[in-house]
């Protein structure tokens, strides 16, 4: 199932929202017409205060999508490949089919995000000043003024040095520079991340011991997203490490049971999945590769029809997202996995199958690899 929604297209780049970005909305929301806004604003009816919190919210996120696009730009510029940007529960993130190739590029692409915060934290104070002077409602003001303060908030805590924050992507660019060891200084980076992830916690924690439960709960929670992206980030360097120069061929399953497309759904599930127990199968057709079902599109027919259904009625047709030549790189084969949702692909020459790449494959390769650098 997908958890995300399309939003809008910006500079080319598809913006997503995953449903857990609705679960910090509702909480930004609740906390400023319960908290924020109260104190600056006590003769606001409480009405007018939740329509307050829900414009500084949608603006708050507006100024996060800024950030990120700011990654974005940057990384298009010198032509790292954007698949889009999520918003979800901490705020957002870009999908970059590749990581930067020098140290320079890293530098540019991490600052991009703080000065973009911290240009926004500049027009909302202007805008405070000017409106002020100028005697605009007290309300606009508030909000104008609960911008300033969290753009300035989120460009200081970005510029902290732990991967995968900016600050740690800028000293990551740096020891990259000086050791010409990305392994090297990613690992390090990750490293201040995970400190920095455990003080977070520990803070959290002590929050919950004097009694705020909502700022401790969060505090933990945001720890434990950063340890974990830390320990994800390297692990990633370190897979690409081993990967890179193996091509799709030296690694595929090329002995792959296919089905034929009018065949019908009963026997494909009696016949092949309880048989062969795999999730999908290539679907080919007068020797030529058509393309693929899956045990979740016979699922979506009901029982009673499926003698009547074929596996090519049901079939996701072929299309670039599906195939790989037997001559690309695993690794990128993998930045095509993850694109496309999937856990496998077919290798196909002319529209003929030749083998399949699964993540196992790719999985088992990569623990060799490992323990062969470890001896």
């Amino acid at each position: 199932m997908n958890r995300s929604f399309k939003l809008i297209t910006l500079f080319g780049i598809p913006v997503e929202i995953n449903y857990s970005w609705f679960i910090i909305l509702g909480l930004i929301i609740f906390t400023l017409a319960r908290g924020y806004f109260p104190v600056t604003n006590p003769e606001m009816p409480e009405l007018g205060r939740w329509l307050m919190a829900a414009v500084a919210a949608v603006l708050l996120f507006a100024s996060l999508l800024a950030h990120e696009f700011s990654h974005s730009l940057v990384a298009l510029r010198n032509d790292l490949p954007i698949h889009g940007i999520t918003l979800f529960v901490f705020g957002g993130v870009a999908h970059m089919e590749k990581e930067p190739s020098t140290p320079a590029v890293e530098f540019k692409m991490a600052a991009a995000g703080p000065a973009m915060s911290f240009f926004l934290a500049i027009v909302f104070f202007a805008l405070t000043q000017t409106f002020y002077s100028l005697g605009l409602p007290a309300y606009i003001l508030s909000i104008l003024n609960y911008l300033f303060i969290l753009n300035l908030a989120v460009g200081i805590f970005n510029l902290i040095p732990g991967f995968p924050l900016d600050g740690g992507r800028l000293l990551r660019a740096a020891l990259w520079y000086f050791s010409k060891n990305l392994k090297r200084a990613t690992r390090i980076a990750s490293f201040f991340g995970k400190v920095f992830a455990f003080i977070l916690i520990a803070y959290g924690l002590l929050n919950l011991f004097v009694g705020s439960l909502i700022t401790g709960i969060w505090f933990i929670f945001i720890g434990l997203f950063l340890q974990e992206a830390a320990d994800t980030s390297y692990q990633q360097i370190v897979m690409k490490k081993a990967l890179t120069g193996v091509r799709v061929e030296n690694i595929m399953t090329r002995s792959v049971v296919t089905v034929p497309g009018n065949l019908t759904l009963d026997k494909l599930v009696d016949e092949y999945f309880f048989r062969f127990r795999y999730t999908s199968f290539p679907v080919v057709e007068d020797d030529t590769l058509r393309g693929l079902v899956t045990l979740h599109a016979v699922k979506e027919v009901e029982k009673n029809r499926w003698p009547q259904v074929t596996a090519g009625e049901i079939m996701i047709p072929l299309s670039e997202k599906l195939i790989v030549g037997k001559d690309l790189e695993v690794i990128d084969a993998l930045s095509k996995m993850a694109g496309a949702g999937s856990g496998r692909l077919l290798v196909a020459e002319d529209h003929k199958l030749i083998g399949i790449l699964t993540q196992r494959d790719i999985t088992r390769l990569f623990e060799v690899k490992s323990r062969i650098d470890e001896e």
